[in-house]
């Protein structure tokens, strides 16, 4: 009797554990399959997602739980007609009963984030797909696949894939990461300023692009002399402008698009206008002439140097009238700053020679 009970609690030990490994096998099974469902008709999976910035008019949400995120699925017809999958009327996002559409007007081709949703899907083909939606951080939604056959008498039946969008929270934290770059190339290049982000974030050849700076400042400060300076003059002089635009200069930047490791940074900049430094040389040049009676172009020219601090602080402080745009490319984890701005400006006109529009 003892030996039957024995043998009875171990058959309902065992269905208990079949149970639970069963259990355990769905719920890994479902937790597979998030991201990914098919149909009769489709085949359908979530391949990446991330949090982008889509343009400069739209910019970042103002409310931090906010975001923008592009979604690429990849799609395949399982059926024997070809498809049409439009995304206006074919791709939606659910929360909950609440339905939320599609942006198209959110695509950007400058960092090439191009409409890929619309368009015929042969039998049997497979294609990827981007659709873009604002959403809520870290909750949970439902992207709906409308497909309409060619073949009238078949079917539309709704494909749902689940959408977490918590799994793509790394990619906003690294939505300012542009701006950190770009404002650490100004720092170090322009203005030998301390800039931790900008190893972390940085990619550029450093000492050649001071050296491009620093021959920018000398083709346009020669011509205020009548002596050839000589090259310790020209080091003094560009020092002591970095050092002024290190001190004065304010550069302020944010995200205006940014996805797929490129990105728009648009800044606004008060700086030192380099070429207004005729008229106030002219003045010190006119002051020596009245004060001393001496003409000779040596001497004003010593004089006019001996007070290059004291005119480069003087100066009035100019700012841009509109935000400047500027590219960037990620590639090995870091970024590319395009030395030339959206309307062909070199950074250096702008950033040594402080022209501003």
């Amino acid at each position: 009797m003892k030996k039957k009970g024995t043998i009875l609690l171990i058959v309902i030990g065992l269905i208990f554990v079949l149970g639970a490994c069963s259990g355990t096998d769905e719920k890994a099974s479902a937790d597979k399959n998030q991201g990914k469902n098919k149909n009769k008709q489709l085949e359908a999976s979530i391949e990446e997602a991330s949090y982008i910035v889509p343009d400069i008019e739209y910019g970042m949400p103002e409310n931090q739980d906010q975001g923008i995120i592009a979604v690429k699925l990849k799609i395949k017809n399982l059926s024997d007609s070809s498809i049409l999958l439009s995304e206006y009327e074919g791709v939606k996002l659910y929360d909950g009963d609440q339905q939320i559409n599609i942006k198209p007007e959110l695509y950007n081709r400058k960092i090439d984030l191009n409409i890929g949703t619309s368009g015929n899907l042969g039998a049997g083909k497979a294609k990827s797909f981007l659709a873009i939606f604002e959403v809520e951080k870290d909750k949970e939604y439902e992207i709906g696949l409308n497909p309409i056959s060619s073949n009238f008498e078949e079917d539309n039946d709704e494909l749902i894939l689940k959408l977490d969008t918590k799994k793509y929270a790394d990619s906003y934290e690294t939505l300012q990461d542009p701006a950190k770059a770009f404002t650490a190339y100004v720092d170090q290049i322009y203005y030998e300023k301390e800039n931790n982000d900008y190893e972390q974030f940085v990619s550029a050849d450093k000492p050649a692009m001071q050296e491009a700076a620093k021959n920018t400042f000398k083709t346009e400060v020669k011509e205020l002399f009548k002596k050839d300076l000589t090259d310790e003059e020209i080091d003094k002089l560009y020092i002591s402008y970095r050092d002024i635009l290190a001190e004065k200069a304010v550069v302020t930047s944010s995200i205006a698009a940014y996805a797929n490791d490129k990105a728009i940074v648009a800044f606004d900049i008060t700086t030192l206008p380099l070429q207004e430094l005729y008229q106030e040389v002219y003045e010190y040049q006119k002051e020596f002439r009245d004060k001393t009676g001496n003409y000779d172009e040596k001497a004003i020219d010593e004089y006019v140097l001996s007070k290059f601090d004291i005119i480069l602080d003087s100066m009035e402080m100019k700012s841009s009238s509109r935000k400047i745009e500027v590219s960037l490319m990620k590639k090995n984890g870091k970024w590319t700053i395009d030395p030339v701005n959206k309307y062909g400006d070199s950074l250096d006109k702008i950033f040594v020679k402080g022209s501003v529009y």
